[in-house]
Order: structure tokens, then C-alpha cells, then sequence
């Protein structure tokens, strides 16, 4: 695919904008958010890994706005119901 030749717009002699092919400013957009991206694993990677056991998370209280469930949800149920066959 080849690419259109990129134009510019001006305003008081002074470049304002530019107008380019569609591919070329979606490709642009995927290397700005690579390059947030390995920002972001950078800062991660700088800080110190904190680990949690799996009952602090469940023991802590629920966010205000989110779903029902629970850790008492989490935990296998006693009486397990199996589907009925029918016999024909």
C-alpha cells in the first residue's frame, strides 16, 4: 500500500497541522501506546514486588458499587445437586 505524501496545514506562515494517509496516523497511535506501555512496565518493574495471601484479599471489604459475591461465594458448596436423568 503505498502512502499519500504528507501535507501541511498553516496558519500565520507557521505550520499547523498535517494531514496524513489514515494507515500512517493509526500506526503512529499503536507506537505512542507501545511506548506508554513500556513506560508503565518500567515503573512497575522499579518498585518493590508486595504479595498478599488470598484471605487478606477476601477478608477485606467490598468495593462500594461493585456485584454481590463474596467469599462465602468462592467456597464449594455441601450439598452438591446432580441433574436428574429421565428414563424413557
Amino acid at each position: 500500500m503505498a502512502t499519500r505524501e504528507r501535507e501541511f496545514v498553516y496558519r500565520d506562515g507557521k505550520p499547523a497541522a498535517v494531514i496524513l494517509d489514515i494507515a500512517e496516523y493509526e500506526e503512529l497511535l499503536e507506537r505512542a501506546e507501545d511506548l506508554e506501555d513500556l513506560r508503565a512496565l518500567k515503573r512497575m518493574r522499579e518498585r518493590p514486588l508486595r504479595f498478599r495471601s488470598l484471605a487478606d484479599i477476601l477478608a477485606e471489604p467490598a468495593p462500594v458499587g461493585s456485584s454481590d459475591f463474596t467469599a462465602r461465594d468462592a467456597r464449594p458448596s455441601t450439598s452438591v445437586r446432580r441433574p436428574s436423568r429421565s428414563r424413557r
